[in-house]
């Protein structure tokens, strides 16, 4: 059997419209065409669906039946077409978007609110975990892109810059190097209690480094998973923290205060992360472009 849906159109068309004539002109055809499409579905069906033999068109019994099925039909398909025709147009859907806490809480709010502004239908989930977590999300599919600074990566995941940022100092208020109101060396912080953050951003391989370099002799006194750990600890007054610029946007300023590192300015890449090979859904790859958009301006 080889029913169309041009053929079920046709014979919905003829019985909403009481005729051939009439059907014809909603379906800009000939009154031939839309015929020989009515008698094409009779016979793959193997049933007669209209009465000829009288003036005023009439469904047959089985015809009855068929309509609702018709109709059905052709209302599932119209649907299914226009909720894909919604998707590539980008507006509806779902992604998740896997970033690490500090992000989460400081970059990414104000991208998600404009992103729903202009796409109120797309639903985002935030997925905010330590950078080896948001790579296994990555992989196993469980989010559609990850954000943060990436080191040693796999080959599966292909990486997209996004925007630079630098390393500064997060200093507990009223401290000496606080008052200070220009950025401050890394010279500055020797001898100073510090708090490192090992897992949040992947960077303390690299402050280890500059330290080093800068013959510093860093005095640990905390070390915490998350960045909102060593935040609580620096308001405290209990030590200073190496984070990256965009935590500046979590302080509360009378506690602390943020100091720009130099002798060298140590940048750091933002990106974004995605499974190699993989395509994007529509809603995904709308929200990749605003994000992508706004961190061109940030860098601006």
């Amino acid at each position: 059997m080889n029913v169309t849906l041009r053929q079920l159109r046709a014979y919905v068309e003829v019985v909403h419209c009481g005729g051939f004539t009439a059907a014809s002109k909603r379906l800009h055809l000939t009154q031939s065409a839309t015929s020989l499409l009515v008698r094409e579905l009779e016979g793959q069906l193997g049933l007669q669906l209209l009465d000829r033999s009288t003036r005023k068109l009439a469904m047959t019994e089985a015809g009855q039946e068929f309509l609702q099925s018709a109709e059905r039909i052709l209302g599932d398909v119209e649907l299914a077409v226009n909720h894909v025709q919604d998707r590539l147009e980008k507006r509806r859907g779902r992604l998740t978007v896997a970033t690490t806490p500090v992000m989460a809480a400081t970059l990414l709010p104000e991208v998600i609110a404009s992103f729903q502004q202009a796409h109120p239908a797309i639903s985002v989930r935030l997925a905010d975990c330590p950078i080896d977590e948001i790579i296994r999300q990555v992989q196993d599919g469980e989010a559609d892109f990850g954000v943060g600074v990436f080191t040693g990566i796999e080959a599966d995941l292909q990486r997209t810059p996004l925007m630079r940022h630098a390393l500064g100092a997060m200093i507990p208020q009223g401290w000496p190097l606080a008052r200070r109101r220009r950025d401050i060396a890394w010279a500055d912080l020797a001898d100073q209690p510090m708090i490192v953050v090992p897992q949040s951003s992947g960077s303390l391989p690299q402050i280890d480094r500059v330290l080093h370099q800068s013959g510093i002799a860093a005095k640990p006194r905390f070390e915490v998973r998350y960045i909102w750990s060593a935040l609580g600890l620096v308001e405290a007054g209990l030590g200073i923290a190496v984070v990256p610029s965009y935590a500046k946007l979590a302080l509360r300023p009378r506690r602390a205060r943020f100091r720009m590192l130099h002798d060298p300015v140590v940048h750091r890449k933002i990106e974004l992360v995605t499974q190699t090979g993989r395509s994007m859904s529509p809603a995904a790859e709308a929200f990749r472009e605003h994000l992508a958009a706004r961190c061109r301006q940030l860098q601006e």
